[in-house]
């Protein structure tokens, strides 16, 4: 066995996990500052300069709280569903690209002999299957969930969560397809390499697929407007009324960390991922960082795009949601299908010389 090679994989999860804890604790502060910011109020200012160690305040509460188990939970199942929730939340960012190779350190060369770092944990084959499956995988925890508490509300915002995001899949599965066939790839790697000269938001198949795709990634993250599993105005907070202390903040983490997910996906899929504009420090042996700072800078706005939409939009009944589902995004979503092949065999060619 390489325990060299085992250390430096090691080290490069560890560091991801500790970028992705940091970067979904400010994520919350954000949005707890815009949402000051549109409400005409300061937001979170006491903690610290500007509010910045609030996350770390929050983060301490959550632990130091009292664990209370609510009479009659199915224990066993109350205490797995946080933790679905959040094991799927993680697992996704492990094919996600982030930029290309890096030059590795001369510390870190020395001690484990690796002389390039990949911006990525792994580069499976089918990474878009993979991704599909992980979300597929975290309605069970948000369903257990309602199902353990023993409690009509968080029962109710279980059964409306489960049929939501299933319905959702469909439509957010048939625009990443259109990609697919596209690209003539499941590696994420090589459907953002794919976009060098183009973009696949401004084909026309990928601009029908990107508002199915941004549609439905707001339902499968159950935000505003279609929120109708937390719903607080009918179900308290729903599937998480019986939640507390760090069980809910295992929820809460899940949620946020989706939506970087949904955000860096969105960049990879239809915004040509790491790809530098103009090729900036092409030949530069450090070229996968200005491929890094850009796809920052993508998914920094479609996560800010959460948030704007959460305070300007208002919550969607239930039945408006399915019908948009079911009636307007499925049939939508067949037909990019079909307009995605015809557009690969006979227009691509001529479509991006227009580009080129």
């Amino acid at each position: 066995m390489d325990w060299a090679l085992l250390l430096a994989w090691g080290i490069k999860i560890l560091s991801l996990f500790f970028v992705i804890l940091t970067g979904v604790a400010y994520y919350t502060l954000a949005e707890r500052k815009f949402a000051g910011f549109i409400q005409d109020r300061p937001g979170p200012n006491r903690a610290g300069p500007f509010g910045i160690f609030q996350p770390l305040a929050d983060g301490i509460k959550f632990i130091a709280k009292e664990e209370i188990f609510p009479k009659n939970v199915s224990k066993g199942m109350y205490l797995l569903a946080p933790t679905i929730s959040m094991t799927c939340a993680i697992m996704a960012w492990a094919v996600i690209p982030f930029g290309g190779t890096l030059p590795a350190p001369e510390w870190l060369a020395a001690l484990t002999g690796v002389t390039t770092i990949d911006l990525q944990i792994a580069n499976p084959d089918s990474g878009v299957l993979y991704l599909l499956a992980i979300s597929s995988l975290s309605v069970y925890g948000i369903m257990i969930a309602g199902w353990s508490s023993n409690n009509k509300y968080s029962l109710l915002g279980g059964v409306r969560s489960t049929a939501q995001m299933i319905s959702y899949e469909l439509p957010m599965g048939l625009s990443i397809i259109v990609i697919v066939i596209m690209t003539g790839s499941l590696r994420l790697t090589d459907i953002s390499d794919s976009q060098k000269d183009m973009w696949n938001i401004l084909s026309p198949p990928g601009f029908v697929a990107f508002f199915i795709y941004v549609t439905a990634m707001f339902a499968e993250t159950n935000r505003l407007p279609f929120d109708l599993a937390e719903a607080e105005s009918e179900l308290v907070v729903g599937f998480h009324t019986e939640y507390g202390a760090f069980k809910f903040a295992l929820f809460f983490l899940a949620e946020y960390m989706n939506m970087i997910t949904m955000s860096c996906l969105t960049t990879l899929l239809f915004f040509g991922g790491y790809n530098v504009p103009f090729q900036l420090g092409a030949g530069s042996a450090y070229q996968a960082f200005y491929g890094l700072g850009f796809f920052i800078l993508k998914v920094l706005f479609f996560a800010f795009l959460f948030i704007w939409v959460r305070w300007t939009l208002p919550r969607f009944r239930y039945d408006q949601l399915m019908k948009l589902g079911w009636k307007k995004m499925i049939p939508w979503g067949l037909f990019a299908v079909m307009f995605s092949a015809v557009y690969t065999v006979y227009w691509k060619e001529g479509w991006m010389k227009l580009f080129i």
